[in-house]
């Protein structure tokens, strides 16, 4: 199982937020390419970049992405307001492995189908969800879909896999809420990511006896309550 450190961008800076709520930042740093570094100096496999401006519309740091990619020499996967055609082609362009597509692989099958067909395996599906209902538009509405359907109508493309987030413990440090994610994961036979609520090393022993091909951690490695250069090898 990867452990993966991610970095979520506003405004040019690194942040944290609670819940994915913009004023919530517990976390800023403004060398946004030093946290890169820093984190493959660490034993980083890849990189997990948020752009969330662009989920939330006002405005993209995809410059400020593409120097990430040039900068580090791991895989860069990254997401956040990714609903056309032409932005797929731009972060591929700009050097990044993977690219998360949420809002749009929800609404729109016959578009992630297109762009699956064209990126065999550099797709990920984002399934950012409240209880069982997948959210959209950076987890500002609700689409009226279910987590496992959404995961059961995509899983035949030829995506990479899904990522899965529980909004409602994102940023929270209080733990995984284990059982909508074990139901996922026994739901598709695609790789799933998890993101939301680690905290700690038993979070993470958690996942990977449930069968997560890896996990995002932000907070608990930005506020020191995982240490990601030991949990990287134990977990690998």
């Amino acid at each position: 199982m990867k452990v993966i450190p991610a970095i979520d961008v506003k405004g040019g800076k690194c942040v944290q937020l609670v819940g994915g709520k913009p004023g919530t930042e517990k976390v800023v740093i403004e060398d946004v390419m030093g946290v890169a570094r820093r984190w493959q100096d660490d034993g980083a496999e890849i990189i997990h970049m948020i752009d969330l401006d662009s989920a939330l519309g006002t405005g993209n740091n995809e410059r400020l992405v593409e120097m990430v990619a040039a900068s580090v020499s791991i895989p860069v996967q990254v997401g956040g307001g990714v609903r056309s055609q032409e932005k797929v082609q731009r972060l591929f362009d700009i050097g990044c492995e993977r690219v998360i597509v949420g809002t749009r692989a929800v609404q729109d099958r016959q578009f992630i189908k297109e762009i699956a067909d064209e990126y065999p395996d550099g797709i990920v599906v984002a399934i950012d969800s409240v209880a069982d209902q997948v959210l959209i538009k950076g987890w500002q509405e609700g689409s009226g879909r279910n987590l496992i359907t959404v995961a059961k109508d995509l899983e035949e493309l030829p995506i990479f896999g899904f990522l899965y987030t529980n909004v409602e413990v994102e940023g929270r440090l209080q733990g995984i809420d284990p059982k909508p994610i074990q139901a996922l994961i026994k739901a598709t036979s695609k790789p799933v990511i998890v993101s939301g609520g680690i905290t700690d090393n038993v979070d993470l022993d958690t996942l990977r006896r449930m069968g997560a091909n890896s996990v995002v951690v932000g907070m608990a490695i930005y506020t020191g309550r995982i240490d990601f250069r030991k949990a990287v090898r134990s977990f690998r």
